[in-house]
């Protein structure tokens, strides 16, 4: 039977140490406690985690929404009350602001699944304004609060399309509660 030689024997021993070292198996980290609440560790997430395989399209993601943080939003400008006589006439201010850099168009509706439609506008330039608007249907008398949607609308391609939306709550008080 042959003898191995000693270096070659220290390597091996050297190499089973070293491997044996790397797969310890990991200490689970420890949780906060309520015995130590000054420290808080935080996990690595795990779901909805995947790796980024092109770097690239990592920093065109960055750059795009860092140049959409930079495009100007939408300024309102209404009056959250509005007043009605006869439920169809109703007195308001709506308007489009006049930092506002794109053309809008406003639709009130009567329900939060925007299905009942009030009034759908025309329209308004940036610095125009809605002082009376005239119903689709009549309101009873009493408090309405109903959404107002802003919507903006660019011109890409020769086609109108929608750059931004917003929606607010407007109280509509009609008959005696106009007053």
């Amino acid at each position: 039977m042959k003898t191995i030689p000693r270096r070659l024997m220290v390597f091996l021993l050297a190499a089973v140490m070293l491997l044996t070292a790397g797969c310890k198996k990991k200490e689970p980290e420890p949780e906060a406690t309520d015995n130590n609440t000054n420290s808080l560790i935080i996990g690595y997430a795990e779901e909805g985690v995947t790796v980024v395989d092109d770097v690239d399209a990592l920093q065109r993601e960055y750059d795009e929404m860092l140049e959409a943080s930079k495009q100007k939003g939408m300024t309102l400008s209404y009056q959250n009350d509005a007043k009605s006589a006869d439920g169809i006439h109703v007195d308001c201010y709506i308007a489009n602001h006049a930092s506002n850099a794109y053309d809008m168009f406003i639709a009130i509706y009567a329900d939060d699944q925007f299905t009942d439609e009030l009034y759908m506008s025309g329209l308004l330039r940036p610095g125009t304004a809605f002082n009376e608007i005239t119903l689709e249907r009549q309101l009873e008398p009493g408090e309405h609060t109903v959404n107002v949607v802003y919507t903006q609308i660019e011109v890409v391609d020769g086609e109108q399309t929608i750059h931004d939306q917003n929606i607010v709550t407007l109280n509509i008080h009609v008959g005696d509660a106009a007053n």
